[in-house]
């Protein structure tokens, strides 16, 4: 239940970014408030981490994140003073932790041939990754965050997030033909869970490194304009997949 507090209140919060972004409590208060998805840098005697825009986040110990490790990624709700926490020249902030969940770890499966993915499909839906103000972007080359919101019960943990991409078919499929001008991947939502009414928000990451070289690989060692994203969409609260995928795409730049 914890777990899926942090969950709801993450979906709830007024400023929800994978920015680092601050909020003024009254003229006189210095107190900021931040939420973030950042890669932990560090984790000896404190714990660091870095952000999509090059800041370092400095917290001290924190109990809640023991397992975590440098590479992974967390979406973080924290606090900070705005006038003796930011040194603005070195891009760092100190801060305190105020609900943190470790993100990545979601497994990303390449498919030699698409016929063989029916055992990949997924048993529940999702609602959407973008919502017109969250949208998948990527942290950098390898690593993409994904905005999920789906129905669960009670507990968030017995859901699970794939991503598969088919290697005979990386720029998806249309009668027999290149469906687009990208790399397209497929998330799969699975749940042992049923009578899902809850409203969840979550950010998801992958580190899809695999799926880009098998693209580079087979287009003229080239890397995609485009990332495509293929969901199985359902705004109910039935729990039924549908058979068609709806597809949101941003543009990629390798760097």
């Amino acid at each position: 239940m914890k777990q899926m507090k942090f969950l709801l209140v993450a979906l709830m919060a007024v400023v929800m970014s994978v920015s680092v972004t601050s909020c003024m409590k009254g003229d006189d208060n210095t107190t900021g408030s931040g939420y973030t998805v950042a890669k932990v840098k560090s984790n000896m005697s404190s714990i660091s981490f870095t952000t999509i825009d090059g800041y370092t986040l400095l917290a001290g110990a924190n109990s809640s994140l023991t397992t975590a490790k440098p590479g992974d990624f967390v979406y973080l709700a924290y606090t900070y003073d705005r006038e003796t926490d930011v040194d603005a020249a070195s891009k760092t902030i100190k801060i305190t932790i105020a609900g943190a969940q470790i993100v990545s770890g979601n497994p990303i499966l390449g498919i030699q041939k698409s016929e063989d993915g029916e055992s990949y499909k997924s048993n529940k839906p999702v609602i959407t990754i973008s919502d017109g103000v969250l949208s998948p972007l990527m942290f950098d080359n390898d690593n993409l965050i994904l905005p999920i919101q789906y129905y669960a019960k009670e507990d968030a943990s017995k859901h699970k997030f794939t991503l598969v991409y088919y290697t005979d078919k990386l720029k998806g499929d249309k009668n027999g033909e290149d469906k687009n001008d990208g790399l397209t991947l497929y998330l799969r939502h699975n749940s042992e869970e049923t009578g899902e009414g809850t409203h969840i928000f979550s950010y998801k990451t992958f580190d899809i490194s695999r799926a880009i070289s098998a693209y580079y690989r087979e287009y003229g060692n080239s890397y995609p304009s485009k990332i495509y994203i293929e969901i199985e969409k359902n705004s109910n609260t039935d729990g039924k997949v549908p058979e068609t995928t709806t597809s949101t795409s941003f543009d990629y730049t390798h760097k």
